[in-house]
């Protein structure tokens, strides 16, 4: 059936394109790792880099998952199934109108991209905890740079009391 050969034509591709976007989110998530570890060392040159990649990749990403609903598009209307699925519709219902072994293929693709998919959120909530509280951290310290501390009595040539302005750090140092 011409109809069956080009839904496993179309489901082996999209197979090959699942497992390579768990190969680019394999390597988004290798990044986040390296950038935390850079967040831990202060290391901004190196956060800027990765970020820099962070952003190739997420462009990758992007034009994957482009790819990946035309595919499942073409796949549902070879299949003859409503055209106004293919936007809701997940690729574990997918693999169900596929035959075997495209149906296993597709159903181990989506699970590995999901487990990548969900280290990788688990990774951003960790990246975001870490990146506000050292937000947290840099406004107190430059609120206390900025406040000069504490004022202090002291006493003036006429021997009089006298409170002393505050002192800025940022004065200090010009």
């Amino acid at each position: 059936m011409v109809t069956g050969a080009k839904v496993n034509i179309l489901a082996k591709d999209l197979v090959r394109l699942l497992s390579g976007m768990v190969e680019v989110e394999n390597e988004l998530a290798t990044l986040m790792r390296a950038k935390l570890d850079a967040v831990r060392h202060a290391d901004a040159d190196r956060i800027h880099a990765i970020t820099a990649r962070e952003t190739t990749l997420a462009g990758r990403l992007n034009e994957r998952e482009g790819m990946r609903r035309q595919m499942t598009r073409r796949i549902i209307e070879e299949l003859g199934l409503d055209p106004a699925r293919h936007q809701a519709i997940r690729l574990t219902e997918l693999a169900e109108y596929l035959p075997e072994p495209r149906r296993s293929q597709v159903l181990v693709a989506a699970a590995g991209l999901r487990d990548k998919l969900s280290e990788i959120q688990r990774m951003h909530v960790t990246a975001t905890l870490v990146t506000r509280e050292m937000l947290k951290h840099m406004e107190e310290v430059f609120a206390v740079m900025t406040s000069g501390g504490r004022s202090a009595d002291v006493y003036s040539r006429s021997g009089q009391r006298q409170r002393t302005g505050e002192a800025n750090v940022f004065e200090a140092v010009g």
